[in-house]
């Protein structure tokens, strides 16, 4: 074979083949001696009574078949707490929320108190609060003494809950005149379930119909039930239902195995048939959900074993089975676990949130889970091709390998970001889909989230592994060793439908609050929304490369151009952006338009606003755009002010950043040149500071970096340092960004040259840096750079400048709302 040039199989297609590839191709250490992996362990252990955690936002690089998922719902766990914390309690409960790849709980409220009144409430809030690790909701009760008085929470509360047939509780409504008053006191735009079974489910149907309310229906388990649903649908009744994995995976035929103890839960298992209609209609089924019902292992073997099975921690794994199996779809997954019981009862999106899952993963289901205080699942012995590897919670990591990393107290009531921004009557219908019909399709139910639809099944049939960042979307890098500018493949979470040959990638509305916005300064970016933007950027530069079209996202929009100076990467570059995205372009300078008769600048904004859908500007005054903004009755983009700020510009600095080095936290950046007067170096350092980096300055003692812009740096904790030597700063630089000197900045032509020629990136002067490190510049460039660098992979600038067109098409198509 290897005189014939060929390779053997087992060589190059093993696990260890692929994993000494990607060390050699990213550069990363790997410990491959058994006695050195020893010497580290040991290492470790003296450093500390443990290895220092797994905590990080690096990104991490795997040979695995990882998939990034958006955070997923549980609207059905019982906590026990307060009143049976040796059950379960909101710690070990949300614990096992996370390891199960859930990020929002939402609580029912048959604790001991049950959660009826301002007093039960209240207590419920405080342990949540102190115990919770992920996000929640919490539940009120519906009583027979609260019908007038529980509505007072509905602001406060995931959903009112109405148990009409027996099970583990104290709320059992007997009396159908409790039921009326209820489903009429209960606001109509607050969530309403019900725990309704056989008979029970026709009656609350025909008096939510009668009262022309919305209802959802918990844990649907029977043939007879989930049929009555599909037709009440199918009439028009507003309806929404979930399914347990317990019905969908388990059935009378396991009850031998677990005993007739253990095997206990209300509704009770169901026979094949009812199961296998479960299944039959799952089109019909809007959410997946728990039941998450803890008992000790002691309290289901006893004589009066109650009804319960814990669920959190196997959901997603059972699922995950089953996408493996054929038996669901990721879309299945995605609408029915996340999207779904998102818009149900009116969940807020959680930032920077998401899961990742190895889809190959085989393992068999322990006798018991590690985080429920339960210590025993029914699902023990179950074989399952399927993990949750990562969980991400608001920007960080809760969880990862087995591991919980959050602490007690990190979870939010999602409930109270509400009332900080709507009351409950401003808030939408809880159940949108609920004026339709049917069940709601997955496009039906999708507006905002992680999609996933045929890309995601494109590449779990390709075999391509999988590279994730740091950010909520879905992303995916060829493990080949090709230059970083080449490798990267990403599909960002907006949503993708498909339109004859068309793909559109648009949202109906937007999440990332860029909408309808100015792009002045930096300083409005949050770091979620650096994400979103640089993840479409990407997603438009695979299509780009691709030749997918993508004219049909901006048709019909126009962008007036209006430079008051010279400019050829900005200008083309926004041209460019908004051509391929199919809008057009108007064009205004001061040469060619009535500025030469004395307009004013703030005359010619409000004019071209009313031929156009976006502004982009650049003039040579600082302040000038911020000024124009207030005559603009459209979005407008700083394209330039003088020696003020050039937003755009940081942001595909920055996006050049991630994509050459693959990620921006723990770089040492150093800025070099005129950063005095240099606009992109002051936008640069002051969006820098969202991330963890150490910035180093260098530049001539005239043109240091501007005051006001370090103070920034220094107030937000951001270390800097100024050199006066390129030389003694290179040899650790991650990222060198070099500028010019620019002449038009100075009053003569001496003070330009005694500027000039300080520092300049030749070969021989870069045989002191690293080997993996860029170097950018925003050009144009004068002396420099030599030309013969130019040829080295770490020049990155006119990649650095491709790059600005698509961080520019992803700008406009959220700016005008279309992404």
């Amino acid at each position: 074979m290897r005189n014939a040039g060929a390779r053997r199989v087992s060589s190059f297609m093993t696990h260890g083949y692929r994993t000494r590839r990607l060390a050699i191709d990213y550069s990363i250490p790997l410990v491959t001696d058994v006695k050195c992996t020893k010497l580290l362990v040991e290492a470790l252990r003296l450093i500390g009574t443990t290895p220092p955690s797994m905590k990080t936002h690096t990104d991490c690089i795997s040979s695995r078949r990882l998939l990034k998922l958006p955070g997923f719902i549980d609207a059905h766990v019982h906590v026990r707490e307060p009143g049976a914390t040796h059950k379960e309690d909101f710690s070990s409960c949300t614990a096992a929320a996370l390891a199960g790849g859930v990020t929002l709980i939402c609580a029912m409220p048959n604790t001991d108190p049950a959660i009826v009144d301002e007093e039960s409430l209240i207590l419920a809030k405080k342990c949540a609060k102190k115990g919770a690790r992920c996000d929640y909701a919490l539940f009120v009760g519906a009583s027979s003494e609260n019908t007038s008085t529980i509505s007072e929470f509905a602001a406060d509360a995931a959903a009112l809950k109405m148990y009409l047939n027996e099970t583990f509780t104290t709320l059992h409504l007997k009396n159908m005149d409790v039921w009326t008053k209820h489903l009429s006191n209960w606001p109509r735009t607050a969530p309403l379930c019900v725990h309704a079974e056989k008979e029970t489910l026709a009656a609350i149907l025909l008096l939510a119909n009668l009262q022309n309310r919305s209802v959802h229906v918990c844990h649907v388990a029977r043939k007879e039930e989930i049929s009555l649903i599909k037709a009440a649908k199918e009439k028009g009744l507003k309806v929404t239902c979930e399914v347990c994995p317990h019905h969908l995976f388990l059935s009378t035929n396991d009850v031998e195995r677990l005993g007739p103890k253990k095997s206990q839960v209300r509704p009770v298992l169901v026979t094949p048939e009812d199961q296998q209609a479960l299944w039959d209609h799952l089109h019909v089924i809007d959410c997946f959900a728990t039941d998450h019902a803890p008992h000790t292992l002691e309290e289901k073997t006893s004589e009066k074993a109650p009804p319960g099975f814990p669920g959190l921690e196997t959901i997603l794994p059972l699922l995950l089975n089953a996408v493996n199996e054929g038996r669901l779809t990721i879309d299945d997954l995605v609408n029915k676990f996340h999207k779904n019981p998102k818009k149900i009862f009116s969940l807020p999106y959680q930032q920077n949130t998401y899961v990742e899952v190895d889809l190959d993963e085989e393992w068999v289901i322990p006798e018991a889970m590690p985080f429920s205080k339960a210590k025993w699942t029914p699902f023990a012995g179950m074989k399952i091709k399927g993990a949750v590897h990562r969980v991400v919670l608001r920007g960080e990591i809760a969880y990862v390998e087995g591991q919980v990393l959050v602490q007690p107290g990190f979870g939010q009531n999602v409930r109270e970001w509400e009332l900080r921004i709507n009351p409950l009557d401003s808030r939408p219908p809880s159940i949108l889909a609920l004026d339709r019909p049917a069940s709601p399709s997955p496009h039906q139910m999708d507006d905002d989230d992680g999609q996933t639809n045929e890309i995601f099944l494109k590449l779990l049939s390709t075999g391509n592994k999988v590279h994730f960042g740091q950010e909520p979307h879905i992303e995916t890098r060829l493990l080949s060793p090709v230059p970083p500018r080449l490798r990267t493949e990403s599909f960002s979470s907006v949503e993708r439908k498909k339109t004859g040959s068309q793909i559109d990638i648009t949202q109906s509305h937007p999440h990332h609050g860029l909408t309808g916005k100015h792009i002045l300064s930096v300083d409005m970016f949050t770091k979620e929304q650096l994400n979103d933007i640089f993840n479409l950027a990407q997603t438009l530069r695979v299509y780009t490369a691709k030749d997918r079209p993508l004219d049909q996202i901006l048709r019909g929009k126009i962008m007036a151009s209006i430079f008051y100076e010279v400019s050829t990467r900005t200008s083309c570059s926004f041209a460019a952006a908004m051509q391929r995205l199919g809008g057009r372009v108007i064009y205004m300078d001061e040469t060619s338009s009535s500025v030469k008769k004395g307009e004013t600048l703030e005359d010619s904004i409000a004019v071209m606003a009313g031929y156009s859908d976006v502004l982009v500007l650049r003039h040579p005054t600082p302040g000038s755009v911020m000024k124009a903004s207030q005559h603009c009755r459209k979005p407008l983009i700083n394209a330039g002010d003088g020696i003020g700020e050039h937003p755009s510009q940081a942001l595909l600095d920055i996006f050049t950043i991630r994509e050459e080095i693959g990620t921006v936290n723990g770089l040492n950046i150093t800025l070099v040149g005129d950063l005095k007067n240099g606009r992109t170096v002051h936008s640069l350092a002051r969006l820098l500071t969202l991330y963890n980096v150490q910035l180093r300055y260098v530049s001539p003692p005239s043109l240091r970096m501007p005051s006001h812009v370090v103070d920034f740096v220094k107030e937000h904790g951001i270390s800097q340092e100024e050199y006066s030597s390129l030389e003694e700063v290179l040899p650790d630089t991650d990222v060198l960004y070099m500028t010019r000197i620019q002449r038009e900045r100075f009053e003569t032509q001496e003070e330009y040259e005694r500027a000039c020629g300080h520092f300049i990136v030749t070969p021989k002067l870069m045989t002191r840096a690293k080997k993996k490190m860029a170097v950018m510049h925003p050009l144009p460039r004068v002396f420099e750079i030599s030309t013969e660098f130019d040829s080295d992979p770490r020049a990155a600038y006119f990649r650095q400048a491709e790059y600005g067109m698509y961080v520019r098409m992803a700008l406009l198509a959220m700016v005008l709302g279309k992404c």
